[in-house]
């Protein structure tokens, strides 16, 4: 469990501030909610050292987040303070209360968790601790993808003789997106001999993403390309291969 936690934590973790060294683990490190009626989620915290660790949990927003985009003062928060044994794993439950006279959109919020100084013979002491940033993404009413753009699709040859399919995608709508490309791989005859995903990285609003993947059949003659996000066809188009 640990282990796993530990790996979850280097790939979705975003740490906005940190000592030199982290005593917990925390997971998932992003989290994607409806505003469309109250919603609690949970966070596992892992104390991964041989001591016990006291931490405290909050809220906040990153600096280029308007105002009018922060759900921070949504959220609720509990335990907001807490003591982990060593090796042990707590969880902390937040839940969502979003005004009911919000308008449609997505919310961005931050949840920090952080270490506390321990307390030695009465004084106060700085140890080596560390703060976890998570990130609540919250929207209401459905979701609108029609700023969308894809451009620039292309194979690049590596040079361990792989393939692989890159595209730009454009992000003009009031939405982030975690993009899912489909490809099918044709022959000559336009029949699907094989398929393949590609799961790209978030892409905020009003920023531009690389999506890359590898192929793996390179024996077909041509691929159908299908973007997709929350189970919406947002781009479509065949490229030959060959």
């Amino acid at each position: 469990m640990k282990k796993i936690l530990n790996c979850l934590i280097i790939f979705t973790m975003l740490s906005f501030t940190a000592f030199g060294f982290f005593r917990t683990s925390v997971a998932p490190g992003v989290f994607d909610v409806s505003l469309d009626r109250p919603v609690t989620e949970e966070i596992i915290v892992v104390n991964n050292s041989n001591e016990p660790i006291r931490l405290k949990v909050y809220t906040g927003k990153e600096q280029e987040t308007d105002e009018k985009d922060y759900l921070g003062d949504w959220i609720r928060v509990f335990p907001r303070t807490l003591s982990l044994d060593a090796q042990s794993e707590r969880r902390v439950k937040f839940s969502v209360r979003p005004p009911k006279d919000i308008t449609n959109g997505e919310y961005k919020g931050l949840i920090f968790i952080e270490e506390l100084p321990e307390v030695v013979d009465g004084k106060t002491t700085l140890t080596l601790a560390g703060r976890h940033g998570l990130t609540v993404y919250g929207t209401k009413g459905k979701v609108d993808y029609s700023g969308i753009t894809v451009s620039n699709i292309k194979f690049e040859n590596k040079n361990n003789s792989k393939v692989e399919l890159v595209m730009t995608l454009a992000n003009k709508s009031n939405y982030s997106i975690k993009p899912e490309v489909l490809v099918k791989y044709l022959d000559g005859k336009g029949k699907v001999i094989e398929e393949s995903k590609i799961r790209g990285g978030r892409v905020l609003k009003d920023k531009i993403g690389t999506i890359k993947g590898e192929l793996v059949n390179q024996k077909a003659q041509s691929i159908e390309v299908i973007l997709t996000s929350k189970g919406q066809q947002l781009y479509k188009e065949s490229i030959k291969i060959k």
